[in-house]
């Protein structure tokens, strides 16, 4: 089924996935309370605007 994959190649993917996840982990360990409310506001900005639209259709 996956034969097109080669081991290296998922090792390889594996690795990425597991460095990404501990660099994360890293970031949100040295967070603040501070910096969560800028990433929080941030992200409902960002919800408001995706639900606003770009106006196009109208």
């Amino acid at each position: 089924m996956f034969s097109f994959f080669q081991a290296p190649a998922l090792a390889l993917i594996g690795g990425w996935i597991r460095d990404i996840g501990n660099e994360l982990t890293a970031y949100s360990n040295q967070m603040t309370t501070h910096h969560w409310g800028i990433v929080a506001g941030c992200a409902v900005v960002f919800g408001f605007l995706c639900l606003k639209g770009s106006g196009v259709n109208r």
